[in-house]
């Protein structure tokens, strides 16, 4: 009887987002989920691939953020693998990789790559992808914590690679503005994906699919938190952005990453001004 996949994980540390990437290995060999952020975080995951001794039989990607994808280059080290991403998912990447390293770079240094790799393969939702002994299935969650977002369902329906529709005990990151829309992609998934053992999120440790519930909560509540405090305006003052994060981080105590709420806050205010001016020319 072959051996089930093994699911390693490499989190990335506090400067990197505490970003999860994962290495699921077959018996013929290895399939990376993701990429870190970080030039160095990169370099340790190719590291901690090569010591399970198997080759590289493909990267799957699961949204178009850099702390997801940013590295791919350095783990396939000049290996021509198939690099796997929904056409949405590619697009973006490709399209906005220029605008976040001028946002990020200087922030980041040295640590960010000089080029990035982009997937050389696409699927469309609901395809499924055959490396070596492993069979990833590809659903497509549209706008949730980023512009576009692919879950990767491993054969056996057990295990999901969930990228960023869920984090698990951190702050989330705002500012692409689509809550609205990621609150009805956490109840087509709460449907979808309830048979999954394991949903493998992007930040976080492995977590139940009850996880999808607690995420929902935490989106409600700050949707609420910024729009009292934007009251209708589309974007927060400092002061007022930093009043959404402290909210969030008694809501939330002790998880790391709260400055990505007052990073995303006005991303949301503009969000929530938006919806109310469409349902009010709505009911004219």
């Amino acid at each position: 009887m072959p051996l089930a996949p093994i699911v390693h994980t490499y989190r990335s540390g506090e400067t990197g987002l505490f970003v999860n990437s994962y290495l699921v290995e077959g018996a013929e060999g290895v399939v990376a989920i993701d990429a870190p952020l970080l030039l160095s975080d990169g370099h340790a995951f190719r590291a901690r691939f090569e010591a399970l001794g198997k080759p590289l039989l493909g990267v799957l990607v699961t949204h178009p953020h850099p702390d997801h994808y940013n590295t791919i280059g350095q783990l396939l080290a000049g290996e021509d693998v198939p690099v796997i991403a929904q056409p949405e998912v590619d697009r973006e990447m490709r399209e906005k990789d220029e605008a976040k390293r001028a946002q990020w770079g200087p922030m980041f240094g040295e640590e960010w790559p000089a080029s990035s790799t982009f997937p050389n393969r696409v699927v469309a939702d609901e395809e499924s992808v055959e490396l070596g002994d492993l069979r990833f299935t590809a659903w497509d969650f549209g706008p949730c914590e980023s512009e576009s977002e692919t879950v990767w369902l491993l054969d056996g329906g057990e295990i999901a690679f969930v990228g960023d529709l869920a984090f698990n005990g951190t702050h989330v990151y705002l500012a692409d503005g689509h809550t609205d829309a990621w609150l009805r992609a956490i109840d087509r998934a709460e449907e979808s994906l309830a048979g999954v053992r394991t949903l493998y999120v992007g930040h976080g440790p492995p977590a139940a699919p009850t996880v999808l519930a607690e995420q929902r909560r935490y989106l409600l509540m700050a949707r609420e938190a910024i729009a009292r405090a934007a009251a209708g305006r589309t974007e927060l003052s400092e002061a007022d952005a930093a009043g959404v994060a402290t909210l969030m981080e008694r809501y939330l105590p002790g998880a790391p990453l709260s400055w990505l709420i007052g990073a995303g806050a006005s991303a949301v205010a503009a969000e929530l001004a938006k919806d109310t001016d469409h349902d009010e020319r709505s009911e004219r």
